[in-house]
């Protein structure tokens, strides 16, 4: 009798191996930033360097826009699409909510409420040129970053917004557990409420029919636009909510720092590395999360060792290819089992006949 308990199938997944890699590389980076191998005694790995408050507050804190990114991100990628417009879409309603919060007297949480009324009104938009004008998700999407990433700069010319609402920007500072941006915590949360709906729900499994053979998927009742246009609108609504958080954060809004900043093309290297097919119909939220937690401690670990700030640049391209060749290569796999699974039916039935 074979066994196939919950822990056998955890280590043969993908995302495994990530979470040996990430343990092994958080354990080098404690050794190495805590300055045990010159001396300092070992407890100090534990206070010091990588593993130091402020450390974990900055690793955490960085980490919050992309969680949230990777809730949209990460179904649209296993539907089998892409949304290059996300980074611009965060500026954008950041963008417009500082300037409703310092030209308006509404309290913050009816411009919260507007701005996601507009974000919703950019995922219609790029629905509108996918789903009815049919143009390639990657163009359409690709060039409305660029009208978002322009009306940003025309909104104030350029110029940062500053945020003054102390209760907003609570949401940026407070910490829990004096280490654990409560931006992070918020989205974890969303996160895992997604993840949720894509493995016990009947739309979490439409979308991966929609991605994994959009024809099969139509014959079979489906509406591969209707996902579509739900996907968009939820990857919109999170591009608004991780923009939002990064405001609180930072205390202003910016026309360009998100975009500069480039956290949608970090969240799409991460996907592809935990495990989510950048052609679609496979992986899941989880192992997009253990991908981002992987590149940002990387990213750290650079940094705390004092490695120059060019080399993570080099480092984030160098990580994204790795991920599309391996991306790659389990599709290939992928195929192939399938190709020899139907010739071996095929093969049966002749027999059998």
């Amino acid at each position: 009798m074979k066994k196939n308990n919950v822990f056998s199938v955890f280590v043969k997944s993908k995302s495994f191996p990530l979470i040996i890699i990430l343990l092994v590389m958080a354990v080098i980076t404690m050794v190495i930033s805590s300055g045990v191998t010159e001396g300092a005694p070992f407890g100090a790995m534990f206070t010091d360097g990588f593993l130091s408050k402020g450390n974990m507050i900055t690793v955490f804190g960085g980490m919050a826009i992309q969680v949230v990114m990777l809730c949209g991100l990460g179904c649209i990628l296993i539907s089998g699409n892409i949304d290059l417009s996300v980074g611009g879409q965060a500026a954008l309603c950041s963008m417009a909510f500082a300037w409703l919060c310092k030209n308006t007297q509404m309290g913050w949480g009816i411009a919260f409420l507007l701005t996601l009324c507009l974000a919703l009104c950019l995922g219609l938009v790029n629905t509108l040129l996918v789903n009815k004008l049919r143009f390639p998700a990657f163009i359409a999407t690709i060039g409305m970053s660029s009208i978002y990433r322009g009306l940003c700069s025309i909104i104030t010319k350029g110029n940062n917004i500053q945020i003054a609402r102390q209760s907003f920007l609570a949401l940026g500072k407070t910490n829990l557990f004096g280490f654990l941006p409560i931006a992070f915590v918020i989205g974890l949360v969303l996160l895992l409420c997604c993840q949720f709906v894509l493995s016990y729900t009947r739309f979490g499994r439409s979308i991966f029919m929609v991605g994994g053979n959009q024809q099969a998927a139509r014959l079979s009742g489906l509406n591969p636009d209707r996902t579509r246009l739900i996907l968009f609108l939820l990857n919109s609504v999170m591009a608004c909510i991780g923009g939002l958080l990064w405001s609180a954060q930072n205390k202003l809004a910016s026309p360009s720092s998100i975009i500069d900043a480039a956290p949608d093309m970090k969240v799409i290297s991460a996907a592809i590395l935990g495990g989510i097919a950048f052609t679609g119909g496979a992986g899941n939220l989880v192992g997009g999360l253990i991908g981002v937690l992987l590149l940002n401690v990387f990213n750290n670990m650079l940094i705390v060792m004092g490695i120059q700030t060019y080399w993570t640049v080099f480092a984030s391209g160098f990580v994204l290819a790795v991920a599309l060749v391996i991306d790659y290569i389990s599709n290939e796999r992928r195929r192939k089992a399938l190709l020899a699974a139907s010739a071996a039916a095929e093969a049966a039935e002749a027999s059998g006949g």
